[in-house]
């Protein structure tokens, strides 16, 4: 067991995609100590770090594999109704297991942020955060002021592996959409090639940019796999001061002087908070759980969701040396209704089927669906049919979701319910992206391939085929999560009912004790999460900084 007069300066919970920013940016101070806790291991598995390798880690020990609560809205084709949330459970977190795709939102993501009450979290105020971390590899992107070089995080260009790719941005062009070169720029509508968190070929994780480099400094320690999970925080009256988790099947204590910094994501750190005391205080007392402070943990759950739809065509010509890409290659925004501040559906295309060797297990589609989901199908002719998956995601969900604890035991998973599809609105919208990846692939430059769609087959689906109600009834059946939850802890202006953290990460009414991760955004940002939760870390160690020094 640890040495009970074992203290640090900070304790961070969880070395994931900001945990890992974290740990690098505050010991740039000498004289700041710090512990950070990884309940997964050390990320040396070699499919980790080979881009294209990235699904044969879903459904791993890397993997916390959380399950959702039975939906009643959506997930029909799914074992039970439930979906799979792959979380990273290892050093990088997510970042370790992710597509990599690096996509910062729209300027509107974050002045809707600074507008709800998150006063400094404007675009313009976040923007030097992106930059901070970016060593863009682009020297065209360069000459514009919203990408940099120098920073820890290799954002490099994805290399196209098949020629519909371009046939994707020819197929824009024909409809009048905008095709741009540069990625992450302010303007957000187009069409253009991701960019993604790979260096020399392998993944750029944030164990590999920030964790790595600190990990020779004296003032850093790193504890990974020695901890089962973490049972809760430990205050006095309402002051964090230490850390209380299993070790070796005992528990085990660690003390802090300044802050406890929880960055477990937006399943775990909830749970942490509840089973500390922090959350809604009819659900503590259910639990039978002290009320130390009541506020709304868990709730303002938010995900990005998609289906996929296939197509066919004469070959995807798929290059032979595809290891060092993230599969995902071509990145569109597009708005179904023009009155809204964003676009509304992010268009991803891959030449690839990508989930690994065990996708059905991973997507937990019911054993019914497998020829509708063409599972059944050889390998070879599977192969045949590459190069042509679009898949549209739902960037803005109106359906909203909570988190809520299954038992006192910090061992049981938390109930997790996303409320996929409740609100009717997010059906018509994943209409509306199906219907323009129809005019897309409907385009002179896909027919001059032979494309044909693939419908799926579902014996108990009376509707006719390619109508909004068999569009609507695939929607629902085939719902996946693209890995992107947040919100659980909401950030907020200090009088936000709603509002879990302050706008500078603070837990509200307690001391010493801050949330910094995907959990604390006040609404999903448009795109991948990655990135923004990166930011998120770089924003939250200033802030840390600031408070330390004043």
């Amino acid at each position: 067991m640890a040495d009970k007069k074992q203290t640090f300066d900070f304790v961070i919970i969880g070395a994931g995609s900001a945990g890992c920013v974290l740990a690098n940016r505050l010991t740039e101070d000498e004289g700041i100590s710090v512990l950070l806790l990884e309940a997964g291991p050390e990320d040396t598995k070699p499919e980790i770090h080979i881009p294209m390798a990235q699904g044969f880690n879903l459904g791993t020990e890397l993997d916390w594999q959380y399950k959702t609560v039975p939906q009643k809205h959506a997930c029909f084709a799914m074992k039970d109704n439930r979906a799979i949330w792959n979380k990273g459970k290892v050093l990088g977190g997510s970042s370790s297991i992710n597509g990599m795709q690096y996509v910062r939102g729209c300027k509107e993501d974050y002045d809707s942020w600074a507008r709800l009450g998150a006063e400094g979290w404007s675009y313009d105020e976040v923007l030097p955060y992106f930059l901070k971390s970016e060593n863009n590899t682009n020297e065209e992107y360069l000459k514009t002021e919203y990408h940099n070089k120098g920073g820890p995080l290799t954002v490099s260009d994805v290399t196209p592996t098949c020629k519909f790719s371009q046939v994707v941005m020819e197929a824009a062009k024909e409809l009048g959409l905008p095709v741009k070169d540069v990625n992450n720029g302010i303007d957000q509508i187009a069409f253009n090639y991701f960019q993604a968190t790979i260096k020399d070929g392998k993944r750029c994780s944030t164990a590999v940019a920030f964790l790595n480099p600190a990990k020779m400094r004296a003032n850093l320690t790193v504890w990974t796999e020695t901890l089962a999970t973490i049972i809760r925080i430990v205050f006095e009256e309402k002051k964090a001061t230490a850390v209380e988790f299993l070790k070796s099947g005992e528990n085990d204590i660690v003390y802090v002087n300044k802050e406890v910094i929880v960055s477990a994501g937006s399943v775990a750190s909830p749970q942490l908070l509840m089973l500390s005391g922090v959350g809604p205080k009819a659900h503590l007392e259910e639990m039978g759980i002290p009320v130390l402070c009541d506020l709304p943990v868990g709730e303002n759950m938010q995900d990005h969701i998609m289906i996929i739809m296939r197509n066919h065509g004469s070959g995807g010509g798929i290059a032979k040396d595809c290891l060092t890409t993230n599969a995902i290659e071509v990145a569109g925004f597009i708005k179904t209704k023009e009155d809204i501040p964003w676009p509304d559906i992010q268009v991803f295309y891959s030449p690839f089927y990508n989930f690994g060797p065990n996708e059905k297990e991973i997507s937990n589609y019911a054993d019914e669906f497998d020829e509708a989901l063409e599972f059944t199908e050889s390998k070879e002719k599977i192969a045949e049919r590459e190069g042509l998956h679009f898949m549209p995601g739902l960037l803005h969900p109106k359906s909203v979701g909570d988190l809520k604890l299954k038992s006192r035991n910090p061992l049981d998973d938390p109930l997790i319910d996303p409320h996929y599809l409740e609100d009717p609105d997010d059906v018509k919208t994943m209409i509306g992206g199906v219907r323009f990846i129809q005019k897309l692939t409907g385009t002179k430059a896909f027919r001059d391939f032979g494309i044909t769609p693939t419908y799926f087959k579902f014996d108990n689906c009376p509707y006719e085929v390619d109508s909004d109600q068999y569009w609507e009834h695939v929607v629902r059946h085939l719902t996946l999560t693209i890995w992107h939850v947040c919100g659980t802890c909401k950030m907020g202006a200090k009088d936000d009912r709603k509002a879990v953290v302050d706008p500078s990460l603070r837990v509200r009414g307690l001391d010493n004790v801050r949330v910094v991760d995907a959990s604390v955004m006040p609404h999903i940002t448009s795109g991948n999460i990655n990135a923004p939760v990166i930011m998120i870390g770089e924003k939250g160690a200033d802030l840390i900084k600031q408070d330390l020094w004043s």
